[in-house]
């Protein structure tokens, strides 16, 4: 099925735009560093706020989502819908927090809290793990999603699909600093939201709505709980093992931990970069705020139905094993796998593509085994990738071509919002945490722009590699997820307490790394080693590592998404934990500068008592009414929708919005009471002598806890 020629014309005129406006802006961006990489300073609350949203509207986000609800169910969303607790803490304390550090990437940070050579490593050690790791593999997913979704709707290979989408994102990034992110950021937005409602409209009217879901569940097509908010619990009471099942299990771990391990507790990089850039405190907040409930509360609910209506009419299809045997060739490119019974045999030849129930759109094109593994007969060799629905459900029912082109035009438009963000941070991070802090130092603003556009190529460069070595989106964002979900408890203790220290964050980090990679990757590394070569056969045991003693943290002997990240935070935090206590306690007197700067509530009496000309830290009760108020406004707003359009009780509707009014009145009055003091410099109470944080005098042993 060819691709309309209205679909080509909007696409076209997208990124006519989206180029135009980064040539318009690159001499602006050019002219200084600040301007590259946070626009001047200068964004107002709504700019910083939207822009937050475009960038997290990235094209994968509704095949991940699509994937979690066709295999899981509705309430799998858990794993990031948890993550608002960390954005109501980054909106009502940390937010401001950022802004008056006047620092342009996270790492930088490191050297205004700490100080001293070890932050100095630690700036470095932050700088190339978000430079290198953490952002290239953001872009690793983004740029599969646009594989994914090229491939589909113009029927265009893995290859080609990936140089088209790295070619478009390259030209834009290189010429786009902030000032262009921010702007096409705008544009980006609208259309996004647009094509995605106008998808969500378009399939619910094309399946028959409520009634033919519901008919579904009835018919055995969708299982309930696919439908369900929260996991159902198993039989018998709360004590009892088979209450707790693996669902149930999984979202207890999303709400009680992930949010508060996750590295984005405080912000994470690409919105603190937002929040740096903002015109005051009190835009950074807003922004932020605006950010959270567009993200939580309003967006989801277009993709998840799209993802629900696929369960009504594209069924899961999978090619089987014929007989016991050893796969001795799969190629999904092909379409074909042969598997040997035994050794006296001749391999059979399986078509893992032409199916029953197979359509020319839908067919399966995952593979599930890899050469050499053992099956038995009816095992599933290939299925179809649930991720890939919502793009099939897009090219069936949206037969208007203009839509169907806005949509591919709102899909491309996240795409590039959220590269030319990414490639912009990893520069920001190489440029202001590496190259000008370590390498060169004292160099011009347009020597160190040029360095900054080199290095957003190197870093998109590295994540197409990446994209090509992977299939699997949701694969790569629960791996990052757990990546460095340990070091959250750190990120957060250190503007609360002057004990930490930046080995405490340094340990964090890497053990966190450390632990995911080896339960992600450890058994492969194992079992590839131990069958290469014989004098690592001792190996092999930790090839086929069982966790089932683990209970509903392992399915079928193998971690689950929860367990891995339990294991990962457990050592983490322990570890962090024993770096603080073993060190010794930083001197008060090195914390002055950060404490002068930030004005951070929390247990600072040490550092306290050598700055008696500042107010004193802000009550803690208005930044928790905010938070606790921020939550309950997104949850309302967003169960709310949730049970209007599955049409539920009229008395879980009610509840659920009476929660977001409650919310809502909640963070309108902590607003009104953060806004004094206004922000600002320090004032200075009558009657306290005014002190410098270099009296003359020496320094005394640290005291306090």
């Amino acid at each position: 099925m060819g691709v309309p020629a209205e679909v080509w014309i909007v696409v076209g005129i997208y990124v006519a735009l989206a180029l135009g406006v980064g040539i318009v802006m690159a001499k602006r961006a050019g002219s200084s560093v600040d301007e590259y990489f946070l626009s001047g300073r200068n964004l107002p609350w709504w700019a910083v706020g939207t822009s937050m949203v475009a960038t997290t509207f990235a094209s994968d986000t509704p095949l991940v989502i699509t994937g979690w609800v066709r295999e899981d169910g509705i309430w799998q969303n858990w794993q990031w819908w948890c993550l608002a607790a960390g954005g109501m803490l980054t909106t009502f304390l940390f937010a401001r927090y950022w802004r008056r550090a006047k620092v342009m990437t996270t790492a930088e940070l490191a050297e205004l809290r700490y100080g001293g050579r070890e932050a100095s490593l630690l700036r470095l050690v932050q700088g190339v793990f978000q430079a290198g790791l953490t952002n290239t593999i953001i872009l690793c997913w983004v740029l599969l999603a646009a594989a994914k979704i090229l491939g589909v709707l113009f029927e265009v290979d893995k290859i080609l699909a990936v140089t088209v989408a790295c070619a478009l994102a390259l030209g834009y990034s290189i010429l786009a600093g902030f000032w262009a992110v921010v702007v096409t950021d705008l544009v980006q937005f609208v259309m996004a939201m647009v094509g995605s409602v106008a998808l969500a409209i378009a399939v619910w009217s094309g399946i028959g709505g409520t009634e033919a879901v519901h008919q579904a569940v009835a018919n055995g097509v969708i299982r309930p709980e696919q439908l369900a908010f929260f996991p159902t619990p198993g039989s018998g009471t709360w004590s009892d093992p088979s209450f707790w099942t693996i669902p149930l299990v999984t979202a207890c771990v999303f709400l009680g931990v992930q949010w508060w391990a996750t590295d984005q507790v405080d912000g994470g990089g690409h919105v603190v970069q937002r929040i740096s850039a903002a015109r005051t405190e009190r835009d950074g907040l807003l922004g932020s705020l605006w950010y959270n409930i567009a993200h939580y509360a309003l967006r989801p609910w277009p993709w998840i139905l799209v993802a629900v209506g696929s369960l009504v009419v594209l069924p899961t299809l999978y090619s089987v094993a014929p007989v016991t045997g050893r796969v001795v060739a799969i190629n999904m490119d092909t379409g074909r796998a042969q598997v040997q019974p035994g050794p006296e045999y001749q391999p059979i030849e399986v078509d893992l593509v032409n199916v029953p129930g197979a359509m020319d759109d839908w067919k399966p094109g995952q593979a599930l085994v890899k050469k050499g593994e053992q099956v038995v007969q009816g095992q599933p060799l290939s299925r179809t990738d649930p991720e890939a629905a919502y793009v099939v459900m897009a090219r069936r029912y949206l037969t208007n071509p203009w839509l169907l082109g806005l949509l591919v035009a709102s899909l491309l438009a996240a795409f590039m919002s959220t590269v030319d963000t990414h490639t912009n941070l990893a520069s920001s991070f190489f440029v202001n945490d590496i190259y000008r802090r370590f390498i060169t130092r004292g160099a011009t603003d347009r020597h160190y722009v040029l360095v900054a556009r080199l290095a957003s190529v190197a870093a998109l460069i590295l994540g197409a590699v990446l994209a090509w070595a992977n299939d699997r989106i949701s694969d790569l964002y629960t791996f990052f997820l757990a990546f460095l979900s340990g070091v959250g408890p750190v990120y957060v203790m250190r503007w609360l307490w002057w004990r930490v220290r930046a080995t405490t964050e340094i340990v964090a980090m890497i053990t966190s790394a450390l632990t995911a990679s080896a339960l992600t990757f450890g058994p492969r590394i194992a079992g590839y080693l131990s069958g290469e070569f014989s004098s690592l056969a001792w190996l092999a045991p930790w090839s086929k590592v069982s966790w089932e003693r683990l209970g509903p943290l392992a399915d079928q002997g193998d971690l689950t998404v929860a367990g891995r990240l339990l294991i990962v935070v457990s050592v983490s935090t322990t570890c962090s934990i024993l770096a603080t206590v073993l060190m010794p306690k930083p001197h008060p007197e090195s914390l002055i500068g950060f404490y002068r700067r930030v004005r951070p509530i929390g247990v600072w009496k040490p550092v306290r008592t050598l700055c008696l000309d500042l107010l004193p830290a802000q009550d803690a009760k208005p930044i928790l009414r905010g938070i606790g108020g921020g939550l309950a406004t997104i949850y309302g707003i967003l169960f709310a929708i949730g049970s209007y359009v599955l049409e539920k009780s009229p008395g879980e509707i009610a509840l659920w919005t009476a929660m977001a009014g409650i919310g809502g009145v909640l963070v309108t009055t902590s607003l009104f009471q953060l806004e004094d003091p206004p922000a600002g410099e320090p004032t200075v109470p009558s009657g306290v002598p005014a002190k410098g944080t270099d009296d003359g005098g020496t320094d005394p042993e640290p005291t306090g806890t």
